[in-house]
């Protein structure tokens, strides 16, 4: 005789709802209720099949999904401890209740320190000999690497055209970092610009301008130039294919960039729910994407990670991939090309060592937000056929509490940043990746943490994350300090008292003048007074900038800066287009889909 029971717990969405159906202690069929249209919902239904073929709840998470995947694995486990009398039926549906099971090792999610990760847990062997007369399993026109936004937009362009496509994705879902992104996307000239905004003669040229001054002479100007250029139609190609935009917003000032070359061009679509741009909303745009690319016939294997390049290291051409098919090794033709889309080294600490501080130092103290299975694939893939890597350095960085600096529309509460000597050390209104990079390389050389010192009557103006009550719980809780004089405050962080006051005179000096003359700050210019708060600032990790380096047709170079036949790369994947910081939310985006669709129009006009 079977029986049904339910539990809950907590998701990467919000709660996750298991039913089971019992023969005894045999699960004979499983069910999960979500949210849908989340980066949270993917996988689960795949996830529920796995349970009820397997009998149990012992089996693995979806890679890609897993915060949410062990979620479900905890709300099925409280259902089971239901039917063994382990756990009253009110406390299994109480996602607050700790599951028997507890499936908690989250060390894969989406959000994590990765201290444990290990140092290296990339798949990637070295390139298999191509010979006259191999065996492939299976042949394609193009073989792309990676279902994000690169990797997919290139899909589609590819087999709209004609061209047989496979994906092949190393996670249990598509999407990988796009999925947790807003999905927004920088464009200059737009009808929607015009319609929304007051910016009536914006130009890519101008777009262009921003980011190569952002990029600090660093970028390579044709790519830059390449992206700006096409933005607008992109944002075209996408709302033919249904994303609906709907509004535009800008990023905040750069002390790099002139004013004039700044303009609101940050795209929102709506994400279907009434609301647009937020962290997850990027599922939207991958799904839509998704669903474009396999009308047109393209095919993606997920579970599937490839793991080497077929390369004939005599005519220097790349032939194919070896990709594990859930555990099977094949061998795919790719006859036209093979195009690389795996994002950056966001989750391989041994990459990071070598390429980037910031990033590394990010790894092991700091949360990142990126797709667990970012482990520098398309690197390694790239460099063991002998391609350059370039723009290594940089990360999609910002301030997880307060997330200053975001968006235009919003202005920075009365706060600064003071380092470990208890003195400013950068303008806070200005945009989120350049704050961040200074946040970084203030406590790399001092090694210690830097703060925002604020009053009370601050936290209740535009732009502050707390309310009173968040305040008293904080400070109750040692994640914020509290001080009714400034020496005081400075006692308990460690800082010199002297300094500290010196610098909140000189700001409430200047900001009674309607001025910041030490970093020209332009929004919340108000005084700081007591009783006064200290937040250490913590950077959230959206992702590590750099990757192979590539031409304008987005063919992968060699160290020598000649072409590598039949290898391509797009995205995050590629490297050069991005400076030392993150210049503003969207250009991810814009890049992403433009190399993406310039790797396959390449493809598409001509063969190796």
């Amino acid at each position: 005789m079977t029986e049904t029971y339910q539990g809950q717990a907590k998701g990467f969405h919000g709660p996750i709802k298991a039913k089971v159906v019992l023969d005894g202690d045999r699960i004979v069929q499983a069910s999960v209720d979500y949210e849908p249209g989340t980066v949270g919902g993917l996988g689960l239904d795949r996830l529920a099949d796995r349970v009820t073929e397997a009998g149990s709840v012992d089996v693995d998470a979806i890679a890609g999904a897993t915060v949410s995947s062990i979620g479900f694995l905890n709300a099925a486990q409280k259902a089971v401890a239901v039917s063994k009398g382990e756990m009253t039926a009110e406390q299994a549906t109480d996602p607050a209740t700790p599951s028997p099971f507890q499936a908690a090792d989250t060390v894969a999610s989406a959000s994590m320190n990765t201290n444990t990760v290990v140092r290296n847990p990339s798949p990637v062997v070295k390139p298999i000999a191509y010979h006259d007369g191999f065996d492939f399993d299976a042949s394609y026109d193009i073989v792309v690497v990676g279902s994000g936004g690169a990797g997919l937009s290139a899909a589609v362009e590819a087999a709209r055209a004609g061209l047989s496509v496979f994906i092949s994705e190393k996670a249990g879902v598509p999407g990988g970092t796009t999925n947790f992104s807003g999905g927004v996307m920088q464009a200059a000239g737009t009808d929607y610009q015009k319609q929304l905004t007051d910016n009536q003669d914006d130009t890519p040229e101008k777009h262009a301008r921003m980011l190569l001054d952002a990029g600090s002479d660093l970028v390579d100007s044709v790519l830059v130039k390449d992206i700006t250029k096409h933005a607008s139609e992109n944002i075209d190609w996408l709302a033919e294919m249904g994303i609906k935009w709907q509004s535009v917003y800008g990023a905040n000032h750069l002390p790099l960039v002139e004013d004039q070359d700044l303009a609101d061009r940050i795209h929102v679509y709506d994400n279907g729910k009434g609301g647009g741009g937020q962290m997850g909303d990027g599922i939207v745009l991958t799904q839509t994407l998704l669903a474009e690319a396999q009308k047109a016939g393209a095919v993606l294997s997920l579970d599937s990670p490839t793991v080497a390049l077929i390369q004939d290291t005599q005519k220097r051409r790349i032939y194919g991939v070896a990709v594990d098919v859930e555990g099977t090794r094949q061998n795919i033709e790719a006859t036209r090309g093979v195009i690389l889309a795996t994002a950056g080294i966001d989750h391989n600490l041994e990459l990071a060592k070598a390429f980037n501080p910031q990033h590394y130092a990010d790894l092991q103290r700091h949360a990142n937000r990126s797709a667990s299975t970012n482990t520098g694939d398309g690197l390694f893939l790239g460099m063991a056929s002998d391609a350059a890597v370039t723009g290594m350095g940089g990360v999609i960085d910002l301030e997880e509490k307060t997330a200053v600096g975001t968006t235009n529309k919003v202005p920075a509460m009365p706060m600064i940043f003071v380092n470990a000597l208890g003195q400013r050390f950068v303008c806070e209104d200005t945009t989120y990746g350049y704050s961040s990079r200074a946040v970084f390389q203030q406590e790399a050389a001092l090694g210690k943490p830097t703060y925002m010192i604020f009053g009370e009557a601050n936290a209740n103006e535009p732009g502050s994350p707390w309310t009173a009550d968040q305040l008293a719980a904080e400070v109750a809780a040692g994640t914020l300090s509290k001080a009714a004089t400034l020496a005081d405050l400075a006692d308990k962080i460690g800082l010199s008292a002297i300094n500290l006051e010196a610098t909140v005179t000189r700001w409430n000096q200047d900001v009674a003048k309607g001025t910041d003359e030490a970093w020209n700050r332009r929004t919340g210019l108000k005084p700081i007074e007591g009783p006064y708060y200290a937040h250490r600032n913590r950077l959230m990790n959206l992702g590590a900038i750099g990757g192979l380096r590539i031409n304008q047709d987005g063919q992968v170079l060699d160290t020598l800066g000649w072409p590598i036949r039949g290898l391509y790369a797009a995205g995050l994947n590629a490297g050069g287009w991005l400076g030392p910081f993150y210049p503003g939310s969207g250009v991810a985006i814009a890049g992403i889909v433009q190399q993406g669709r310039r790797a396959a129009q390449t493809l598409i006009r001509k063969r190796v």
